[in-house]
């Protein structure tokens, strides 16, 4: 087993997870169905905990940290999921998936020089979201978007690729002084807490259908398993291999819509595809 492999194993399980979510959102909505995959994942994470052995050591000054890594992982689960609602994958897993050229901006202002092949990844990035994005209209001409929404569309998948990115940043501050996996069960129950709280709020706080457990259920353990995955990978020579391809999620869940829902990709959202998708690779290679 090799680094690269358990990151495209990552990405499989990443890619499949968000597109299973495209169809539980439309039937169960965007709350419910980050409070069960939340609830799932946890109960998973706590399972590996426990047979793992792993202990929690709380680092009091630091705690905020883990907290603001629970809390915008569930925001953004919140925002992908509402614009797979109502967008079709291929336009919002690209745009989601442009979180590392975010994360890399932040890190230029806190002070890092990236490199000149950083910096042509990141413009490359963004300039592949605007073509994804403006690629959009022929999607709403058709119907897949419902017609004067392709801009919230964008706007929920850039939201998507701001708060994962804020949410990683946070968890790797914090992960030197709580451990990884310790990092990311605390995370989980933070987040956790905070669905529970929106979805109490509702009018109608509805439980899951018991029809759509199975599906929600899996999804949990899917981004559990892709998380241990990339951590397992931390272990072996050349890890950031499996950061570099566990990036690929989001390419998987576009080929998956493209063969099981058959969207259409026009030459220009294709070309914005591989400059984000190129550019995320290149960033990801670099950490």
């Amino acid at each position: 087993m090799n680094a690269a492999l358990l990151g495209l194993l990552a990405a499989l399980a990443w890619g499949s997870h968000d597109f299973l979510g495209r169809f539980a959102t439309r039937a169960v909505g965007p709350v419910v169905t980050v409070l069960a995959v939340t609830t799932a994942g946890f109960v998973f994470l706590s399972a590996w905990m426990m047979v793992s052995g792993g202990g929690l050591l709380i680092v009091w000054p630091r705690l905020w940290l883990v907290a603001l890594a629970g809390c915008f992982y569930v925001l953004a689960g919140l925002s992908l999921f509402a614009a797979l609602a109502i967008g079709p994958i291929s336009i919002v897993m690209p745009i989601a998936g442009s979180y590392p050229a975010l994360a890399a901006i932040f890190d230029v202002v806190q002070g890092a020089r990236p490199s000149l092949i950083q910096w042509l990844a990141i413009a490359a990035v963004l300039v592949g979201v605007g073509a994804v994005s403006r690629s959009g209209e022929r999607h709403e001409t058709i119907g897949d978007v419902p017609l004067g929404k392709l801009w919230l569309v964008v706007a929920l998948a850039l939201a998507t690729s701001l708060t994962i990115a804020v949410s990683l940043i946070a968890g790797q501050a914090a992960a030197p002084a709580f451990g990884v996996a310790e990092t990311a069960w605390l995370a989980r129950a933070f987040g956790l807490a905070m669905i529970v709280v929106i979805w109490l709020a509702r009018p109608a706080a509805t439980a899951p259908p018991l029809r759509w457990l199975p599906v929600l259920t899996l999804m949990g353990g899917l981004d559990v398993a892709a998380l241990l995955l990339v951590v397992a990978a931390g272990t072996l020579p050349d890890a950031t291999l499996a950061t570099v391809a566990s990036s690929a999620f989001g390419a998987v869940a576009v080929v998956l819509a493209r063969i099981f829902l058959k969207e259409p990709i026009t030459p220009i959202q294709l070309t914005g595809m591989v400059m984000i998708f190129g550019g995320v690779g290149v960033l990801a290679s670099s950490v």
